[in-house]
């Protein structure tokens, strides 16, 4: 599969509603059986992975959040939610991050 900057984006909305809606970890997600491997279980994490060529694993550097000002997802509402332990605080961070994910079309 070819994964542009766009199609990173409209992968990691779709996965992050579906986070948002269901309060389950993105891991969980149903979809990854159709996508194999994939770094992190994250579409920035494998955009920015495949923009090197397969060389040198995940580093930040294409990230989309960074496009925001974000420089790393541990600055961004990703970190709450990985720290959640509730299905609603999981709920809650999801739909915040989601934002953010948007913000970088």
């Amino acid at each position: 599969m070819r994964l542009s900057r766009k199609k990173a984006i409209e992968l990691c909305i779709e996965l992050w509603t579906w986070c948002m809606e269901t309060g389950k970890r993105k891991e969980k997600w149903p979809r990854w059986k159709e996508f194999g491997e994939i770094a992190n279980y994250c579409w920035f994490c494998e955009y920015d992975w495949r923009q090197k060529n397969y060389h040198g694993g995940v580093n930040c550097t294409h990230c989309p959040l960074t496009k925001i000002e974000i420089s790393h997802c541990s600055q961004s509402y990703y970190r709450d939610w990985s720290r959640a332990t509730t299905l609603q605080s999981r709920k809650k961070y999801a739909k915040l991050f989601l934002g953010q994910i948007k913000q970088c079309k």
